[in-house]
């Protein structure tokens, strides 16, 4: 947030800021203020800087109450003056002095700016003072614009008008104009216009801390830059500073100046205006891997939808587009056919986890069943049962179609369809009462932490190979997302940490898997920039 008063020079340094930072990159509010609301604000942290600090004399008053809560990042320009000006065409008056006794001749006004101006305390409360004036004339609080439309009309008519001013303004290349001199000093010395942000500003944006603190204008460059957004429609002021950078094809380069990362970092906040659709399976290292990288992705700008899918219509729906990325595709093996059908349209971001296993488990309580083939003849014992996952799946495809028949347990076990949180749930209700139950697991998970399971052996492979968990997405998503599609293809997650973030997650149960990310993360501190460099 950048807040401004509607002088000339801060319009013109606010807005070519907000078009730099943006061209950088960044989002950008610019809103404008009185003086004391934007030093108030800036205090408070809700403004994070401006750009037209007028020190040490002008905002003198506004630095003395705020400046222990504000950074100065220096000035860019300076040194300005302060002063009352008349058209020329009004004779003998060439200094403060002579206004004594002309009051009659300007109506006894001074136009004014904003009352919160610095530069209108001081004229009210010791200029006029100092030359004996403040009976003679009233200053008219207004404002900038307002006061220019007066000199504008006054100077058209040639009609006498006083006009509070300062330099550096285009008001001194449009009209001829005779600025007062002090000769008592009451003005006082010429300040600098300095920028001045928010305290922890420079920590929060290094790179634009440094920038606003090395950024100078010459006197040149700034008043052609105020002439080129005078000479633009109100509200078209950004317009008319992309106009002049043009012209200044060096500007950008020299105020703002970026390294390679500065250059990611453009990039991460393009295609992060892009929402990113992200499919899961409600698998415990599916839901581990797609809540870290919202964690992730959105404390670096993105923004992600989470759709859960059973695994065929997933596939499908990423075919289509409608999904960009997901995380849990089990290949080469597990999810074979989707890749098969659908790998045209999409593209392999590498793996993050493996080798990995498929099997069927049984509480170590249930004797004597070490093997897939030890279920040979205890149908009874089990109730005919083996409690499986969600039907779609290509794990129970491969169950029902290869592992049972090749067995020969097709006649003594019904695999039942149910989903991960049933199985998981009728598992605990069974180990509870130590009741035998053969269910359908795989490696990594957490239930082999949190129960005492055998993996029953597979000595005919049927299962086949241990698959590597990878990370799959529509063919359009390394053009959509280049950045992140680095990240995916360096992601990598030890059996450790995945057990780690599975528990937490289990721990804190369904719903607040941001909350067990967010802790889990707390003692992983350097793995956001491990995953998602900058």
């Amino acid at each position: 947030n950048i807040g401004y008063i509607p002088w000339d020079e801060g319009i013109a340094s606010t807005y070519l800021w907000k078009e730099m930072l943006e061209q950088r990159g960044f989002k950008v509010n610019a809103q404008q203020y009185e003086a004391g609301a934007l030093y108030t604000g800036m205090a408070s942290g809700e403004i994070d800087f401006e750009t037209d600090s007028w020190l040490p004399t002008t905002h003198e008053s506004y630095w003395k109450k705020y400046g222990d809560k504000l950074e100065d990042m220096g000035s860019w320009y300076g040194p300005t003056s302060l002063e009352v000006a008349v058209p020329s065409y009004v004779k003998g008056i060439e200094s403060m002095e002579d206004l004594k006794g002309q009051a009659d001749k300007f109506k006894g006004r001074i136009v004014g700016i904003e009352p919160g101006a610095g530069e209108m305390q001081l004229l009210k409360s010791k200029v006029l003072k100092e030359y004996g004036l403040d009976k003679e004339f009233k200053v008219v609080d207004g404002s900038t614009p307002a006061m220019l439309a007066e000199l504008k009309r006054a100077y058209a008519k040639k009609e006498p008008v006083a006009v509070t001013l300062w330099s550096p303004h285009w008001a001194y290349n449009e009209f001829d104009l005779t600025k007062l001199k002090d000769p008592e000093g009451a003005w006082g010395e010429g300040d600098e216009i300095h920028t001045l942000a928010r305290k922890g500003f420079s920590s929060d944006f290094p790179e634009v801390g440094k920038w606003l603190k090395d950024f100078k204008m010459s006197e040149e460059q700034l008043t052609s830059l105020e002439a080129e957004i005078q000479g633009a429609d109100k509200g078209k002021e950004q317009d008319a500073v992309r106009a002049w950078l043009k012209d200044q094809p060096e500007a950008l380069d020299t105020w703002a100046p970026v390294s390679a990362d500065g250059d990611k970092k453009k990039d991460i906040a393009a295609e992060a205006e892009r929402t990113m659709e992200v499919a899961w399976f409600p698998w415990e290292e599916d839901i581990a891997a797609t809540y870290l990288w919202k964690h992730v992705l959105e404390e670096r700008g993105y923004k992600m939808n989470l759709r859960q899918f059973e695994v065929g219509p997933m596939y499908a729906a990423m075919s289509r587009g409608q999904i960009d990325v997901q995380f849990d595709a089990w290949l080469p093996n597990t999810q074979k056919k989707y890749w098969d059908k659908y790998q045209d349209e999409l593209v392999d971001l590498g793996d993050w986890y493996g080798p990995t296993s498929l099997e069927l488990a049984v509480p170590d309580y249930v004797k004597d069943v070490k093997s897939l083939a030890d279920l040979k003849g205890k149908g009874e014992q089990f109730d005919g049962r083996i409690v499986g996952i969600e039907a779609g799946t290509e794990t129970m495809d491969i169950l029902k179609n290869k592992v049972v028949p090749g067995y020969g347990l097709s006649d003594e076990y019904k695999v039942v369809d149910s989903s991960t949180p049933g199985m998981l749930a009728e598992l605990k209700r069974a180990y509870a009462k130590k009741e035998p139950i053969a269910v359908m697991l795989w490696t990594p998970h957490w239930a082999y932490n949190e129960y005492k399971l055998n993996k029953l052996e597979d000595p005919k492979k049927l299962f086949g190979e241990g698959d590597r968990l990878r990370t799959v997405a529509h063919k359009s998503f390394t053009e959509n997302y280049p950045v992140a599609s680095d990240w995916f293809r360096d992601f990598k997650l030890s059996e450790e940490q995945l057990a780690g973030l599975e528990n937490e997650i289990q721990k804190r149960g369904t719903g607040k898997e941001e909350q067990a990310v967010d802790a889990w993360l707390k003692k992983h501190p350097e793995l956001v920039d491990e995953l998602a460099p900058v």
